[in-house]
């Protein structure tokens, strides 16, 4: 209960009128999830009196939102780090942290979070680490790589975490004393996700009412897509004109796509690639779907929250703490591709249940979510942090 007290109190923070800077560490630039936070992140914090500086210690060829970071004034650092073990990666971050002549540097992921803290003690400066991910069972080199990130993170001024979900996790697996802990969610610009009504673009060949659940996320291992594709079937037979809107791209695509056209399906599965109108997609859509195996706290579904649509979801990580079942969603259990489809389709034909739910879900975003309510925790947690010297 400790971290979540600490999540409470640190809403009701003061914004005083000290300007600081922050140095944000980065495993790299790829359009990612915990990346895109990064450069959200930069361009909100000045209005809570911050500013964010970047580092990523992979090299320029990942820069996927190094260009957007550059439009909010972040220009990128770029490392180019190839090994924890290079004896010249501590000293190339301790220089780039002396020259950002930031007042603080904050680490996100786990490479990061091993090679900042020790980095910003040697330059002088405090430090924070936060995880973005619920913890797994993991072998070999990946455990051993978790352990250590964990080990020099828990050393740092805090270690930040999204979700209760998240930090319940690695304090059960790893022992972190709640002491260090403290629970921040990201949040998303609620001007720009937001419920007004908006049309499929016609390139998507989405006919004008029809019903669409939509799923944004990167077509990779554990995201559920097989899932949601496999459930449609169930949908259809309920909703024989409903579609499923797929948004984003990855090595599972094309095996997807063929698990379609298998089940025969294929002209009510839409793929859609990378998009830069997720906002408008989510508004025009019925609902929204993640049949994820493992999340910490999925922007995806906190952008349809903000948007005021209901969400099918599965049950893992810290999905409960952005859908509450049977308020603002439903929430399945992962791998149940029948109560996946059941819920879709009952939702689908529900009208009135559907947009009640969706209404509570963008009621939930401005509580829990708002981008200027995470920036204002974040600024709680750097000045306490600088206050007692790191």
């Amino acid at each position: 209960m400790v971290p979540a007290l600490r999540w409470h109190a640190q809403t009701e923070a003061s914004i005083r009128d000290v300007h600081m800077k922050i140095l944000a560490v980065v495993d790299s630039l790829r359009a990612g999830g915990a990346e895109n936070l990064v450069h959200t992140l930069a361009h909100a914090a000045p209005e809570a009196g911050f500013e964010i500086d970047v580092a990523s210690l992979a090299g320029p060829d990942t820069a996927g939102v190094s260009p957007i970071l550059d439009l909010a004034g972040a220009k990128p650092r770029f490392l180019s780090v190839s090994s924890l073990a290079d004896p010249r990666t501590i000293p190339r971050l301790v220089d780039a942290i002396r020259r950002s002549r930031c007042d603080l540097v904050h680490a996100h992921l786990a490479y990061s979070a091993t090679l900042a803290p020790p980095a910003a003690r040697w330059a002088g400066r405090p430090c924070v680490c936060t995880f973005h991910h619920v913890p797994h069972p993991l072998s070999g080199r990946e455990a051993l790589r978790e352990r250590l990130a964990v080990a020099i993170a828990r050393r740092s001024a805090a270690v930040v975490f999204v979700s209760l979900a998240s930090m319940e996790a690695f304090t059960a697996r790893y022992g972190i004393s709640p002491a260090v802990c403290t629970v921040i969610p990201n949040g998303v610009a609620l001007s720009r996700f937001s419920p007004d009504p908006a049309s499929f673009p016609s390139d998507l060949g989405i006919p004008s009412g029809a019903p669409v659940a939509v799923m944004v996320a990167r077509m990779c291992e554990g995201k559920g897509h097989a899932a949601a594709i496999a459930a449609w079937p169930a949908v259809l037979r309920r909703v024989p004109d409903a579609y499923l809107l797929l948004v984003g791209s990855g090595p599972a695509e094309r095996e997807l796509s063929r698990e379609a056209v298998e089940l025969g399906i294929a002209s009510r599965v839409i793929f859609a690639g990378f998009r830069s109108d997720v906002p408008a997609l989510l508004r025009a859509s019925s609902l929204a779907v993640l049949s994820s195996e493992s999340e910490a706290l999925p922007t995806t579904l906190i952008e349809a929250a903000a948007c005021g649509r209901a969400s099918v979801a599965t049950r893992v990580g810290g999905v409960p703490e952005v859908v509450l079942d049977g308020e603002t969603g439903i929430l399945v259990t992962p791998g149940d591709q029948q109560g996946l489809g059941d819920a879709v389709g009952a939702l689908l034909v529900d009208r009135e249940r559907r947009e009640a739910m969706g209404r509570a879900a963008r009621r939930l975003a401005e509580e829990r979510f708002d981008l200027r309510v995470w920036c204002r925790r974040l600024r709680a947690l750097y000045e306490r942090v600088i206050s007692k010297g790191g």
